[in-house]
């Protein structure tokens, strides 16, 4: 399976790397996730409200043998940037010591980390919530953050007993301090709790208490896969784990997802059994996807995967990624589309693009397209550049065509749009359509014969309740146009992008 492998070969390629650098020696790095994501506009950037807990004895804090923190109280809270420092990534990403929590309802998380996300604007009733009586109040942020992330650190011994109480209580006495440093609407915030060790903060991955904790969960999560089988991906034999601890949308009701499992099979036909010696490098590759691979802005509301796969050999592998991972990264900040970037590749390397939906703790994968060359989605932008200049381009407005600002991004957002504005008002109609879109962009990118005949009667269906629409009308001519441009683009290029 393409896509796996190719995952597989990245993870394994950063985790050598990390060892080359000194870091990558304890399992559980290749297990750890970035809790935000880095955004390269300052302005925007994210920002961590660093929670500095007393403790007893300040040598116990990074004593390797505590397992267990007498917590006292806060001595203070700060703000500092999410990602400073000139520490390596991999360094950095250590000291957060975070991972996404196993489900959205669930009691425990791996980390002493609470997601804030964007300021509020009345940060007490936010935290407090109604006449401050958090304690009763399941919406406000402090009856969470109790029950979600510091409770399970005293039930596990982590914590001494009354520990997660007088936190709590400081918390509460330094709510005014909170709403001066959680005051950016347009940036996420963390609230991370640490150790203040002698006028020193100790991040979360800097406590041995903390990694033992960690260490623990993780074990735990990653139990109960059971089966005896031989791995998928390197054919040693013994007790495996399914691919779900990875990727969430490969579970037993995902036959699309998992090869050679149809309908009628049992659920052992239908794991992809992976070994504990592959499954940190899948683990390590799912987070290079998630942190320099993964484009969120392309189509509303899904996240596309693009994961390069080499088709001569692994030598250049690391070459090529890096090159992949530069444009996608900078296609994220908008300065450079990423389909144009992946098609100035050669064709020694292929592309196999997920689209997924992320709702919570669930993943829905709605398209899977593998062995993708730069030169389809070369000639794809190509097509798209004559469509654009014959039914799009305003020659009084723009005089001068360029067809540089032309790019196989616009083509995906038309045919996304156009088609999307063809569903009925319910949310029923419009989940239908959009699959209906993912599927025709689908046969797109893989070289398929499209079926416009469907797509011009799709169209023709709806202009009778369209035309009826006094808003729709007002951009009418507009909208005819974007129509015209999606049934010759889909024309000229159907079936010859191959």
């Amino acid at each position: 399976m393409g896509f796996i492998n190719a995952v597989f070969d990245l993870g394994k390629l950063e985790s050598e790397k990390a060892k080359t650098r000194g870091g990558g020696a304890d399992v559980i790095d290749d297990y750890l996730q970035l809790p935000m994501p880095i955004i390269e506009d300052e302005a925007k950037r994210g920002k961590v409200i660093r929670v500095w807990m007393k403790v007893e004895s300040d040598e116990s804090a990074n004593d390797p043998e505590t397992k267990e923190l007498n917590v006292s109280g806060i001595s203070r809270m700060d703000l500092v940037d999410y990602w400073a420092g000139s520490e390596e990534d991999d360094e950095k990403k250590r000291r957060y010591l975070y991972r996404d929590p196993v489900g959205s309802n669930t009691s425990w998380g791996f980390s002493p980390i609470y997601k804030l996300g964007p300021a509020k604007a009345d940060v007490r009733k936010e935290m407090l919530g109604e006449n401050d009586q958090w304690a009763t109040d399941d919406k406000s942020r402090f009856n969470k953050l109790e029950k979600r992330v510091l409770s399970d650190y005293e039930k596990t011994g982590c914590f001494s007993r009354g520990s997660k109480e007088r936190i709590m209580k400081d918390l509460e006495k330094q709510i005014g301090r909170l709403s001066e440093l959680w005051a950016d609407k347009k940036r996420s915030y963390l609230l991370l709790f640490g150790i203040d060790q002698g006028g020193s903060f100790l991040y979360p991955g800097e406590v041995p208490a903390f990694r033992y904790y960690f260490s623990s969960k993780l074990e735990k999560s990653l139990s109960g896969g059971g089966a005896t089988g031989s791995c998928a991906l390197c054919g040693s034999s013994g007790t495996m784990l399914n691919l779900d601890k990875i990727f969430k949308f490969a579970t037993f009701d995902k036959v699309s997802f998992l090869p050679g499992a149809a309908d009628g099979q049992g659920v052992k036909e239908r794991v992809f059994p992976v070994c504990g010696g592959c499954l940190p490098a899948l683990s390590r590759g799912r987070e290079v996807l998630d942190s320099s691979f993964l484009d969120g802005k392309t189509i509303p509301g899904l996240k596309i995967y693009v994961v390069p796969e080499l088709l001569l050999g692994q030598e250049g592998l690391e070459m090529v990624s890096k090159k992949t991972r530069d444009f996608i990264k900078t296609g994220i900040g908008i300065e450079e589309p990423i389909f144009r970037r992946l098609s100035r590749l050669d064709n020694s390397i292929i592309f196999h693009f997920l689209f997924w939906e992320k709702n919570q703790a669930q993943e829905r994968l709605h398209l899977m397209v593998e062995d993708v060359p730069p030169s389809r989605l070369k000639k794809l932008g190509d097509i798209w550049v004559k469509c654009y200049r014959t039914y799009l381009w305003n020659s009084y407005e723009n005089p001068d065509f360029d067809e540089n600002k032309i790019t196989l991004d616009q083509a995906i957002k038309n045919i996304f749009g156009v088609l999307s504005g063809l569903a009925g008002k319910s949310e029923q109609d419009k989940a239908v359509m959009r699959d209906r879109t993912i599927g025709i962009l689908g046969r797109l990118l893989g070289g398929e014969i499209i079926d416009i005949l469907e797509v011009k009667k799709l169209m023709v269906s709806r202009f009778a309740g369209l035309f009826a629409d006094s808003e729709w009308l007002r951009f009418g001519g507009v909208r005819l146009r974007q129509m015209a441009a999606v049934i010759d683009f889909l024309i000229n290029s159907n079936g010859g992008c191959r």
